[in-house]
This record gives structure tokens, sequence and C-alpha cells, in this order.
């Protein structure tokens, strides 16, 4: 009687625990990206950070990421102030840092910067994630940077030559920003910027196939530039927008925008290039505000990867999932088990 009573009631934990399990995965199916993984909250995202920087921002890990940039040509002095943020309270080894203050003695001279700081500002194309890199990019943050874009385009149009749609679509985003700023919730402050700061990113190849593709789409479904000529304020131009068409692009400035607040424009340059789709453009915004100026050192230090990974958990939809297989994997060995006894009681008998 007792062991009819306990294969019952094994075979009904078997069979809730695959109807939960499968209940928790049709929901994990149905949600957006699978549900596997999560935001975590403001909180949860911060403590998660700090603990990643702990294990893995060690003196002996900084000292040795920073030997290694001082070795390139040129040297990325975003990344190396970048972890030298991480170092304010931990001595580097004495040879490291004699290293660095020579590199950048030498690369911030009078000589080096009037010769590297020209060539940037007169083509973007020139410049350096160095010094240098200030001298480019002044302009381009600008209203008059956006005109001037729109101008040079249109009398490419005008003259039969090819025309950049991506950075004609950059200067509209940012022009129409406080218009086109509902798209997205955010500000019309990271949008202006954003855009700007991606239409260095651009003219530098800093751009990545992705991300390009998604302003190459806004371009050419996003805007109605046959009645571009006809606008004549910033709300007009909001009003060429076709929304859904332009929306990850503008989701997508308004995020690069966020880190360059957080961190500087420099470090969101930097911070760009790593960049391949626009859940890395999120991820790296809600990360930037979290560590502000360390994002660039802790991104150094921890990799792409784990870096983007920490900010993410398992959500409670697959942990339902996990527990439900489980369950149903423990009543289903009690119940191989018991027949085994079961059988094993006959032989002997």
């Amino acid at each position: 009687m007792l062991r009819s009573v306990a294969r019952l009631m094994l075979t009904g934990l078997m069979l809730a625990g695959l109807v939960w399990s499968g209940l928790s995965l049709w929901r994990f199916v149905q949600s957006p990206v699978g549900g596997a993984l999560v935001a975590r909250g403001d909180a949860e995202l911060s403590a998660a950070y700090e603990r990643a920087l702990v294990r893995h921002a060690t003196p002996d890990a900084i000292a040795a990421r920073i030997s290694a940039r001082l070795e390139e040509v040129p040297r990325n002095w975003v990344a190396l102030e970048g972890l030298m943020t991480l170092t304010e309270a931990q001595d580097l080894p004495g040879d490291v840092a004699s290293a660095y203050a020579r590199a950048h003695a030498q690369d911030h001279s009078w000589r080096a910067m009037g010769a590297s700081c020209g060539a940037c500002a007169y083509d973007l194309r020139q410049c350096s994630m160095g010094a240098d890199l200030a001298c480019g990019i002044g302009v381009n943050l600008t209203v008059a940077g956006d005109v001037l874009s729109l101008s040079r385009e249109s009398g490419a149009y005008l003259r039969g030559e090819p025309v950049d749609q991506l950075d004609v679509t950059l200067s509209f985003i940012g022009i129409g920003a406080t218009g086109l700023v509902v798209v997205t919730g955010g500000t019309s402050y990271s949008v202006k910027f954003g855009a700007g700061l991606m239409k260095v990113a651009h003219r530098m190849g800093r751009l990545s196939p992705g991300l390009r593709r998604i302003y190459t789409r806004a371009a050419r479904e996003g805007v109605d530039w046959a009645a571009l000529g006809a606008a004549r304020t910033t709300d007009d131009l909001a009003r060429l927008g076709r929304m859904e068409a332009l929306r990850p692009a503008v989701e997508l400035t308004e995020a690069v925008g966020r880190v360059q607040a957080r961190t500087s424009t420099r470090g969101a340059l930097h911070l760009v290039g790593q960049m391949d789709t626009l859940e890395d453009a999120r991820r790296l915004a809600r990360a930037s505000d979290t560590l502000g100026p360390r994002s660039v050192g802790a991104f150094e230090v921890l990799g792409k990867s784990r870096f983007l990974r920490t900010g993410l958990r398992l959500s409670d939809t697959l942990r339902e999932a996990i527990a439900g297989l489980m369950a149903a994997l423990v009543a289903g060995l009690g119940l191989i088990w018991n027949c085994m006894l079961r059988r094993l009681r006959r032989a002997v008998a």
C-alpha cells in the first residue's frame, strides 16, 4: 500500500514538474529575445559591476593592460586614461608608472600636438584616439556642424555627386532632436550630442556594419526627403520623419548621447567602436549610468563580453523552467529507482 502511494506521489510530482516546465518554456519562447536574460535593476546593476571590478580589476591586471596599450602605435590615450581612473586607490608598479609618464610626455608635447592636431582638425579620418581628437570634434557637436553637413551634401546632390546618406541622416536627427526625442522618451540633449558624436565616429571609420545598417535603413525609409525643402523650423523637420522607421536610429543615437554625458566625448567615441548592435548601445548606456567616468576603464579590464554580460541576469521565466525540469528529473529518477529496487527484490526472492 505504501509503495503504491509513493509511486502515485512520484508520478504526480513528475507530471506536475513537466507541466510547470512546459508552461515556463512556452512563456520563455513567447517573451522578447527569448526571455533568457533580463536587465538588472539599478541597485543590483551597481553591485554587480562593483563585484566584477573587485574580482578582475586587480593592480596586476590593470598594470598589464596599461603596458599592452603603451605598446600600440598610435597609442589610444582614451583607453589609457580610462584605465588610470581605476588606479586612484592603487599604486602602479614603478616601471609601468614611469613608462606611462614618458609616453604621455612624448605624445602630448607641443611638437607632437601641433602636427597631429592640425591634421585631425582638417580631416577627421586622420584623427587618432589620442590628444589630437579634441581638435577635430568641436564643430561637429554643434548645430553649425549639422547645417554645414546638410549644405555640403545638398551641393553634392545638385552636382550629381554621391551623397553621404548616413551623414545627412545624422544631421537630420541632430537638428530635429527636440521633436524626435518623443520617439525614445529620452532627452533632446542626449539625441543632439549623440548625433554629433556618431557623425565623428562615422567619418573616423569607427561605426560597425551593424550600426551602419541601422542608419542606412533610417535614411532610406525614415525621412520624407522630398519635403525637406519646405521645412522652416525644427518642428517642421521632425514632422518629416517616419517614426517607426526612424525609431532604432534615434534610440541608438540617444543611447550614445547618454554614454557621452556619463563618460566624456572621447570616452564615448572609444566605446562606440565596440558597439555592434542597438542592444550593445543600450547596455553600454545603462552601464555608464552606473559607472560614470570609470566606464572606459572597466570595459578595458573586463572585456566586451563580460562587461555587457554583467548587466544581465537569468530571467524569472527561465529560472522557473529550469526548476520545473529539475523537479521532473528528480521525480523520474525516483520512479526508476523504485522500479529497479522492486525488480531486484523479485530476483533475490
